[in-house]
């Protein structure tokens, strides 16, 4: 990872923050500060240099204003030469003396980094005008600032003087420059002459930005920049060729007309050597080893920064080692440096992961006999790890244990910890119980509905008990404010005291959701209780009260159709709890609130006009989901709604219609009548013809 690491120098002249990027093998610029900024005579000006460092870890995260990466700085040095007119006026200094980093998202947050030696490490040469200081361990993402005050100086003959500043920061063979800041003191309107930068020839990778351009007045003393540092190159240093200008110490004095000042570089020809580290063994997520550095033999070479005893993400640092070379000893908390031999050398680190103590102390004044021998043993967990408080001791006569103060499970944290446990006296112990039903219990109940609960909590003892506390176990349900208790939340309930042989009833309630079928166990649980008496709630037990009951929201519509598939209307039918229907529950075409694994009967009550009534009763069966089936009829289904078409047949007045009809019976009836009018005409003859044979 250590072509994703970069440094970022900032400058702040006043209350304006500049900041500029510098990443391995390629530079970027933040935007500048506005110019031309006037200053007071004799008046204070303070710098504040913004130092941040960025890049990526092995996570994969990368460093920004808002998130911090597992990579951290070598040392990094900062130099500010201070623009020539300025006077050094001193530091601004933290309250406890010391410099460290804070997130850039938030300012009040520390992270690891911090100025070397505090406010002592930070160094000022009154010679050459250099500010310097170096920064240790800085995390990507974080902010390191160092305030610089100084003192405007007075104009007197001078029409005008012009302040430029540019900061610099190296880490390894790296250097970056910040954009530069002016300010200015005097006339507005003179004439100015240009000061600009040039490199000639070759340019090396990783070279520095060129300082911006500046303007001076003529006359004005011109500090003249650091000289540059990269790696395996020597810089000529800064010089001219512009008239009327001579390098004294570091500056010059502007002459009436521009100037140009050319620096060059010159590659080293000697050989060198590499200095690589490694990690032996596990060591902590995330973290990169120093990069990879080439150095000319008999070059000072400064080990990486990470000392014996350092923690980095859970993992204590136990030292660099080579067998390549001989590492001088040195004092505690400095710099370790030995001298480049002519030969490649490797550095190898080892970490041990850090582990902390869960260990168990009693408290309190009421000790049984030999209680340390009741502690359980220390263990060792690293941080992160899931801890099991330990188990209970066992109880000596007379005495009862009060618990550990502490959760059954909790995550290790980066310390060690005490877990403390109390006792108390016993006489005896007591045993209350608890009870709860519902009222008016239905079979099912719908959305909307509302279940109430009645708890009743029943002191069994000769002798009162207080501090009652009932526990709601079940999600939905909550307690209800009532008398002789006190509701601490919708969960948690107290009852101050119940007598000796009294009850107290609590009231919780439910409200019905739109499943189709859910089926609920509410459970309510007294956690606690005592008495004052020595007497303690026997914890062989629990005291536990259940009830079930369902939430359903089922329905049956019914559509009357004849046979030709028309929908009829006036028809009802019956719905009744039992084959006999004898045991009616509602009448209608819709019925709701029908409840799961459970068999209903449908009678039609009434058909529509000129259709005949439904012979039979149906059985209605509602399965557990919430699904109907009936005998010989297709039930559809969805969300708990069932929709059944049933067909009536019309009543037949006249016989069946259709083939010959009703003429068979005209005909038979028409005979009939003509055979008995032959019949009465003869018998009117025979009479006839007797009473003429009379005569005669």
């Amino acid at each position: 990872m250590k072509d994703k690491r970069k440094i970022i120098i900032g400058s702040i002249i006043l209350v304006a923050i500049l900041t500029v990027v510098a990443v391995v093998a390629s530079l970027s610029f933040a935007a500048p500060l506005e110019n031309d900024v006037r200053v007071a005579e004799n008046s204070e000006l303070i710098y504040y240099l913004d130092i941040t460092y960025d890049g990526k870890d092995g996570e994969a995260i990368t460093s920004s204003d808002s998130a911090t990466a597992q990579v951290y700085s070598d040392y990094i040095y900062v130099e500010d030469r201070l623009p020539e007119g300025l006077i050094f006026n001193g530091f601004v200094e933290t309250e406890n003396g010391t410099i460290g980093a804070v997130k850039r998202s938030d300012n009040s947050s520390y992270c690891p980094g911090y100025v070397d030696g505090g406010v002592d490490g930070l160094s000022y040469d009154s010679n050459t005008g250099l500010v310097s200081f170096r920064i240790k361990n800085l995390q990507a993402g974080c902010k390191l600032t160092v305030g610089i005050k100084t003192m405007t100086p007075s104009l007197g003959d001078k029409t005008r003087m012009d302040f430029y500043n540019t900061a610099y920061g190296r880490e390894g063979g790296l250097t970056t420059n910040s954009n530069t800041v002016h300010v200015f003191m005097g006339r507005e309107s003179v004439t100015l002459y240009n000061v600009t930068y040039r490199y000639e020839g070759t340019v090396p990778e990783g070279a520095p930005e060129l300082p911006a351009a500046m303007t001076y007045i003529a006359g004005s003393e011109v500090g003249v920049a650091a000289p540059v540092t990269v790696q395996g190159y020597t810089f000529s240093g800064w010089s001219t060729t512009s008239s009327g200008v001579t390098i004294s110490n570091g500056s010059f004095t502007m002459p009436s007309n521009d100037v140009e000042l050319v620096g060059s570089f010159t590659a080293d020809t000697s050989p060198t050597y590499e200095v690589s580290y490694t990690i032996s063994g596990d060591g902590p997520n995330g973290y990169v080893p120093p990069r990879t550095d080439s150095y000319p033999e008999g070059a000072d070479v400064k080990l990486d920064s990470l000392k014996v005893g350092d923690i980095v993400n859970g993992w204590r640092f136990l030292g660099w080692t080579t067998s390549d070379v001989t590492l001088p000893e040195i004092q505690e908390g400095e710099d370790t440096i030995f001298t480049m031999p002519d030969n490649a050398v490797q550095i190898v680190g080892r970490f041990e992961r850090v582990s902390y103590t869960v260990s168990y102390q009693f408290q309190g004044s009421i000790l049984p006999p030999n209680s340390e021998s009741l502690l359980p043993a220390s263990e060792t967990h690293y941080p992160g790890e899931t801890v099991t408080t330990a188990a209970y001791p066992a109880e000596p006569d007379g005495y009862e244990f009060l618990g550990w103060y502490q959760q059954d499970e909790f995550v290790m944290p980066e310390a060690d910890v005490v877990i403390y446990g109390e006792w108390s006296l016993r006489t005896g112990t007591f045993s209350p119980t608890i009870t709860k039903t519902i009222p008016n219990k239905q079979d099912s109940y719908q959305n909307g509905d509302v279940v109430n609960f009645n708890i009743q909590v029943t002191n069994t003892a000769d002798f009162a008990i207080s501090n009652v506390m009932v526990e709601e176990q079940t999600e939905g349900c909550t307690f209800v404010a009532g008398d002789g208790y006190t509701l601490l939340n919708s969960q948690y309930i107290s009852i101050p005291t119940i007598g000796a042989h009294q009850s107290i009833t609590i009231t919780a309630q439910y409200i019905a959701g739109s499943d189709v079928v859910k089926n609920v166990t509410n459970v309510v649980e007294l956690v606690g209780a005592i008495a004052e008496n020595n007497y303690s709630l026997d914890t062989s037990q629990e005291y536990k009260a259940e009830v079930d009951f369902v939430v359903a929201n089922i329905s049956l519509d019914i559509t009357k159709i004849n046979e030709d598939g028309e929908t009829l209307s006036g028809a009802e039918f019956t719905l009744y709890r039992d084959r006999n229907t004898q045991q009616r529950i509602a009448t209608g075409l819709s019925f709701d609130g029908l409840a799961p694994n459970t068999t209903y009967y449908l009678e039609e009550s009434k058909a529509p006009t000129g259709y005949q009534l439904l012979g039979t009763v149906l059985e209605i069966n509602v399965d557990g989901n919430g699904a109907i089936t009936i005998s010989g009829y297709d039930v559809t289904s969805q969300n708990g709604v069932n929709s059944v078409s049933i067909v009536n047949q019309k009543i037949n007045i006249l016989p069946n219609t259709g083939g010959v009809g009703v003429i068979p019976y005209i005909v038979v009836g028409l005979l009939l009548v003509i055979g008995g009018v032959v019949c009465c005409i003869k018998m009117i003859r025979k009479r006839g013809d007797r009473n003429e044979k009379g005569h005669h």
